[in-house]
């Protein structure tokens, strides 16, 4: 059959006379039919239950509880970026802890952190307190997190293929979204985009197949102005990994005058929206006195995402 081709290849363009043509490649060009949709094996009824259902099982971010304006779906990719210290894991933090709260078990692999401290701060965020105030406290978060949560063990760098394989393993016990925090922490060098590129597509494969959404944590380039509105250009590495998402966000700190004593600003740019269309600022508030943030200012209580009722 490789004969034929390149025979074929001789008479349409010689120039193609000396192109190698693989094995592999003669197989598909034989029998194209088994890398095609087969139309006559569909049934319209599945297809569009199937989509329906993935339509509907739509999550939000705190900065948009509603979805008003952003929604999460499944299968999909967000990519979070921003500068240190302004609010962007915080808000996957609790991101976090809602989803798994909402009956979507959530897998997070916090590279920058010990474990054991990340399950602390996801106790304190689920709580809507500053400190985990006694034993019972962490003890029962732990209970409550079975099956909700799952959280990446090992401290320090990374192998992205074995991260990627924990999700697609974790998707057949039920696993609706994956935190990876993130990307610099991975082995995947900073100046290797060829390998950026690969993992991302890696990353959008493996969302694809398992129905997981993945949120993956991307540094931004270096900070000319903190006064200016980012772009999806100021996503550092290849240009892939915007390329690839579904979404692209960019959290910022926000102007202390939207700010109260009590609440510290900060705005979530939406740079892309696959399926949604809408791109803009989303305001958010840190509140101070229960380490959550809130998309107003003024909300007059915590949320303990553990019983679902105001603390």
């Amino acid at each position: 059959m490789t004969d034929f081709l390149v025979e074929l290849a001789k008479r349409r363009n010689p120039a193609l006379a000396g192109m190698l043509v693989t094995g592999v490649d003669a197989e598909v060009e034989a029998m194209p039919e088994r890398r095609l949709v087969d139309f006559s094996q569909l049934s319209p009824s599945d297809v569009l239950a199937r989509y329906q259902k993935r339509q509907a099982e739509w999550q939000t971010i705190p900065a948009d509880p509603s979805g008003n304006h952003l929604r999460l779906f499944p299968a999909g990719v967000t990519v979070w970026s921003g500068y240190p210290g302004e609010g962007k894991t915080t808000q996957l933090r609790q991101m976090a802890i809602a989803m798994a709260g909402r009956g979507q078990p959530t897998f997070f692999a916090s590279l920058e952190e010990d474990p054991e401290d990340l399950l602390l701060r996801l106790c304190m965020v689920a709580r809507g307190v500053r400190e985990v105030q006694h034993e019972e406290m962490f003890g029962d978060f732990l209970h409550w997190s079975r099956e909700r949560l799952y959280v990446w063990g090992v401290v320090g760098n990374a192998s992205g293929s074995e991260v990627l394989a924990v999700i697609r393993s974790l998707a057949r016990r039920g696993l609706k979204q994956a935190v990876i925090d993130s990307l610099m922490c991975l082995d995947v060098a900073n100046d290797d985009f060829e390998k950026q590129r690969q993992f991302a597509n890696a990353v959008a494969a493996t969302a694809r197949v398992s129905g997981v959404h993945i949120h993956l944590v991307v540094h931004p380039r270096k900070i000319i102005s903190r006064d200016i509105d980012p772009d999806i250009n100021d996503v550092a590495g290849a240009r892939e990994i915007a390329g690839i998402a579904d979404n692209v966000l960019f959290v910022k700190r926000g102007p202390d005058e939207m700010g109260t004593e009590g609440a510290k600003s900060s705005v979530v740019h939406v740079l892309k929206n696959r399926h949604g269309g809408w791109c803009g600022k989303l305001s958010a508030f840190f509140r101070k006195d229960c380490g959550q943030v809130h998309d107003r200012p003024d909300l007059p209580h915590a949320i303990n995402y553990t019983d679902g009722r105001a603390r």
